[in-house]
């Protein structure tokens, strides 16, 4: 299982790392409310570094440590085996999703959401491979979006085009 520390070292770098990725995606599509700090491409609230230090340690500690007890079953081992190459990668990759999320949402595209689901899955082929990381990951999709629904209605933030749909 996930030990204390490595939770800890999860919710630091969500405190941290995950404002920035934050940052890509909301650059145009929504305006904090409550707290808000910076402008322009550093936009983000006061509120996000201890959500996503709570997000990080669910998503990338807890989480997959049930998906593995409920449904057990590896798929082929990720195409990158070095733990920090990977890590990297997984960085790069999750913050170039989510700059083309903003890119395809701001454009319109109407097949952003294929687009993006192809992406993701790309990125689970190369940095992960587990059927249960597969799993969380179609989980969040639909989850993730929902979970934002409270904090708008308490009106933390507001998306200028809310679709409320994954």
């Amino acid at each position: 299982g996930m030990k204390p520390p490595a939770l800890g070292k999860l919710a630091a770098t969500g405190a941290v790392l995950g404002p920035a990725c934050d940052a890509i995606h909301n650059q145009s599509l929504l305006q904090y409310d409550v707290l808000p700090i910076g402008d322009g491409i550093a936009k983000t609230s006061l509120l996000i570094p201890p959500l996503l230090a709570l997000t990080y340690a669910l998503l990338g500690g807890v989480f997959p440590a049930i998906a593995r007890r409920v449904a057990p079953g590896a798929a082929a081992a990720p195409l990158i085996d070095d733990q920090k190459l990977r890590t990297i990668a997984a960085v790069v990759a999750t913050c170039s999703v989510i700059k083309l999320s903003a890119i395809l949402i701001a454009a319109e595209t109407p097949n952003a959401l294929a687009t993006l689901a192809a992406a993701a899955l790309l990125q689970w082929i190369v940095l992960d491979g587990t059927y249960a990381s597969l799993r969380i990951g179609v989980v969040v999709a639909v989850a993730g979006p929902l979970a934002e629904i409270p904090f708008m209605q308490l009106g933390c933030w507001h998306y200028y085009s809310p679709d409320y749909f994954p």
